[in-house]
């Protein structure tokens, strides 16, 4: 590990973030550039091929779908036939089809309170059934759960995916404290990853056999409780203190739209480490981090190039480190290590989504994934917070290299960030295989120095902000440390000879 060069880490940060590279935003000229970049590292670093064809590519379709707003129509019937055309952005706004470009449905309104269904423990499902109705749920999760688990089941992803599989024909998904968009006609775009004959990688918010996804609003809350013999702010109340709720709404509402889809060709970049062990070589060790960042957009202080230094030059950074420390040093890790750069991190995880649900190499093979995404290294680094790890048996790898580097390990600081559903290791959880984010923890040895609060408006100034660039602060000493702990973890997975396992009863652990 004392290998580890930061002259290198800084050297692939300035090339990802330059200027050049025009912030690195799937199908365009930067990004390519950066793919380029990141197979000749492959190249020098000496890794297998392990995409498609015997390549280092493997090729997604990413599909952008955006509402045609004029198109949009809902309108509510009562019992008695009376009708209520609901108002675009100020009661609900559609999420785009990412299947169909016109979409219609018609049906039954359900209140399913969270939308969660906790098989043996709480359930929103318990006592409606919403075959061919449309699902009214409210965002957010019940309370006492840890913090992935909050964040999982706020995911929009999840909820949708929970009511189709209950036979709903679509979800309006609404946010109480929303009085509604002040921008009637606003850009809204859902994004997709897809290929013939693939599994399809859907964007966070749509499962596409769902007729209809609606955002919706307080005004619109309040409309469908009209008339339906529930106080709504008991209901509200119940449901923050883990109380379910759900019954029939006394109305249905007839909803149509118009989707335009735009489709483009992105690629993940992946490259192999061998196995040394004849038997556990067959199994993979995924190491992930985002390639993409969004592009040009909003003139800040003059500048438009969101050039994610942070975000993600510094991950890619230190897989590319990784893998050379892998390759140079003599490590001879059991397990195989697949290096995985994906695309489209920032339009939904859709490029993660796609190599998780289609791996190249098979799926039951894969033993665990370790994602590195923004390590924010901008101060010593003496805590971390390893998300995900908790629910399997990868939390000891952890716990190993973290001890090995003198490292605290911590409890997430943020729950209400939702922080684990944001990045890539989520993917592979989703596709049931164990997966851990090594995020910053808030230990900081200098007296009076809040750390937490330094981070905050650190990120306020630079995530997903133009001024990511590499004029920010960095600190590579913190960055030497991370790659060290993240090539550890993956280092002692690959030895241990018992693949990681789920803990005992973990709700993750039933996803298949």
């Amino acid at each position: 590990m004392d290998r580890i060069d930061t002259n290198i880490i800084r050297s692939h940060i300035a090339f990802l973030a330059d200027d050049k590279l025009k912030g690195r935003y799937p199908g365009t000229e930067g990004f390519q550039t950066a793919v380029d970049y990141v197979i000749d590292e492959f190249e020098n670093i000496g890794l297998t091929p392990s995409g498609d064809d015997n390549g280092f590519k493997q090729k997604l379709v990413i599909r952008k779908s955006l509402l045609n707003n004029t198109s949009s129509v809902a309108i509510l019937k009562d019992k008695s036939g009376n009708t209520d055309s609901l108002v675009f952005a100020r009661d609900f706004i559609p999420v785009p089809h990412p299947l169909m470009e016109s979409a219609n449905a018609d049906g039954q309104l359900v209140f399913a309170g969270y939308g969660v269904d906790i098989a043996g423990g709480y359930s929103d499902y318990k006592d409606i059934d919403v075959k061919g109705k449309i699902v009214v749920l409210i965002n957010g999760a019940p309370p006492g759960l840890i913090s992935t688990l909050t964040a999982h089941f706020s995911n929009a992803g999840n909820k949708t995916t929970t009511a189709f599989t209950k036979g709903a024909h679509g979800v309006i998904i609404i946010n109480p404290l929303s009085r509604g968009g002040t921008n009637l006609n606003p850009a809204i775009q859902s994004n997709t990853a897809l290929n013939p004959g693939k599994t399809i990688a859907y964007g966070r918010g749509f499962v596409g056999n769902l007729k209809t996804v609606l955002n919706g609003t307080a005004p619109l809350l309040r409309k469908i409780f009209l008339n339906s013999g529930k106080n709504m702010e008991q209901v509200l109340a119940d449901l923050k203190n883990g109380k379910a709720s759900s019954f029939e709404l006394p109305y249905s509402i007839a909803v149509s739209y118009q989707t335009t889809h735009t489709d483009f060709v992105s690629h993940n970049i992946l490259g192999l480490i061998p196995g040394s062990d004849p038997v556990l070589k067959n199994e993979y060790v995924v190491h992930s981090a985002h390639l993409d960042h969004l592009g040009i957009g909003r003139v800040v202080n003059g500048d438009s190039i969101y050039n994610g230094a942070h975000d993600n030059a510094s991950g890619v950074a230190s897989l590319l480190e990784i893998a050379r420390v892998y390759r140079s040093s003599g490590a001879k890790p059991k397990r195989s290590v697949l290096i995985v750069m994906v695309t489209g991190e920032e339009m939904g995880l859709i490029g993660s989504s796609y190599f998780a649900a289609n791996p190249t190499v098979p799926k039951s093979s894969i033993v665990a994934d370790v994602n590195t995404d923004m390590p924010t290294v901008i101060a010593p680094l003496l805590s971390v917070v390893p998300l995900g790890a908790e629910h399997s048996s990868i939390m000891n790898n952890v716990n190993f290299a973290a001890g090995y580097l003198g490292l605290e390990v911590e409890k997430d600081p943020e729950p209400n960030e939702n922080r684990f559903v944001r990045s890539d290791q989520y993917s592979f959880v989703m596709n049931g295989i164990p997966a851990l984010h090594i995020k910053y923890g808030t230990r900081s040895d200098v007296p009076g120095f809040n750390l937490t609060d330094f981070v905050k408006e650190w990120r306020a100034k630079y995530y997903h902000q133009a001024a990511d660039g590499m004029d920010g602060i960095f600190n590579f000493a913190a960055a030497k440390k991370y790659v060290q702990l993240n090539f550890l973890i993956s280092y002692s997975i690959a030895q241990t000879l018992k693949r990681p396992d789920w803990n005992e009863g973990d709700l993750f652990g039933k996803i298949k």
